[in-house]
């Protein structure tokens, strides 16, 4: 049975985004996309990636941002749609799998960390190939393609709760879990005729004392929500105490405490050419 999410959904994509900030201005800055160009962010959450692409176009760019409910648009319009950059940007309600935009309207499409949640994934690649102009590019994020360790010291236990959450992702990924999905990501693109122009991969790494951010992301979308009570039912009871003595704040060996703590988080870039 689905757990109740204990914070909006498009709060803890800020906070994942947040997390990643750093390395997803670099790894946005190696795309090089052209000066002035037009781009779609496909599933743009609470609207930052959004925001950084409009930056990376410059003032003559254009950013239109979707997501399938009026609620998630509302999210992304009300954290960035109101800045400086905010003529550079559009959101409105969207279908990744039938796109409302006519044949070769972008130079560009952007489709981070959203791809593994769409079921019908030959359907919108094909979407994303239609919309693009000839020669522009398919850009998909994934994070973690490659496991992050969140748990150092841990890693029988993480092993363990990766593989609850991989079971628990079932009820919305169907056959395959999510995980399953992102390491199918080269494989869609190769389905679906797009030939891949570039494959990266970055690595975040955190240490103690903790940025803000990395703390507020690890605690709140990976400890509580991730690894939280909907996994409790998939763990044996040991497990779930060792895992609730290291992710509970209020736990005398919470690790996020540890002067010795770290933590590794990859992001995978496959670039596709239309």
């Amino acid at each position: 049975m689905t757990q109740p999410e204990t914070e909006p959904f498009t709060k803890s994509l800020e906070r994942m985004n947040l997390f990643q900030e750093p390395e997803a201005r670099v790894l946005i800055a190696d795309l090089g996309l052209p000066e002035g160009s037009r781009g779609l962010d496909v599933g743009c959450g609470a609207g930052l990636f959004a925001l950084w692409l409009a930056e990376a176009v410059g003032p003559r760019g254009r950013v239109v941002g979707i997501e399938p409910s009026t609620e998630r648009v509302e999210a992304a319009r009300a954290l960035v749609g109101h800045g400086p950059l905010a003529s550079r940007l559009e959101f409105r309600e969207g279908d990744a799998t039938k796109l409302d935009a006519p044949d070769a309207t972008f130079d560009w499409v952007w489709c981070g960390d959203v791809l593994h949640h769409v079921q019908e994934t030959g359907r919108a690649l094909g979407e994303f190939a239609r919309v693009v102009r000839p020669g522009g590019r398919i850009v998909v994020k994934e994070s973690q393609l490659l496991h992050g360790v969140f748990l150092p010291g841990h890693p029988a236990l993480e092993r363990r709760l990766r593989q609850a959450e991989m079971e628990w992702s079932r009820h919305e990924g169907g056959e395959f879990s999510f995980e399953e999905r992102r390491q199918r990501t080269l494989a869609s693109l190769r389905a679906a005729g797009l030939p891949m122009e570039g494959f990266r991969t970055y690595l975040l790494e955190r240490r103690a004392p903790l940025p803000h951010a990395a703390r507020d992301y690890i605690q709140h979308v990976v400890f509580e929500r991730n690894w939280g009570p909907r996994l409790r039912d998939r763990l044996a009871p040991d497990d779930w105490t060792r895992r609730s003595a290291l992710c509970q704040a209020e736990s005398a060996t919470f690790i996020l405490d540890d002067p010795d703590y770290y933590c590794l988080y990859p992001i995978s870039v496959p670039v596709a050419r239309r």
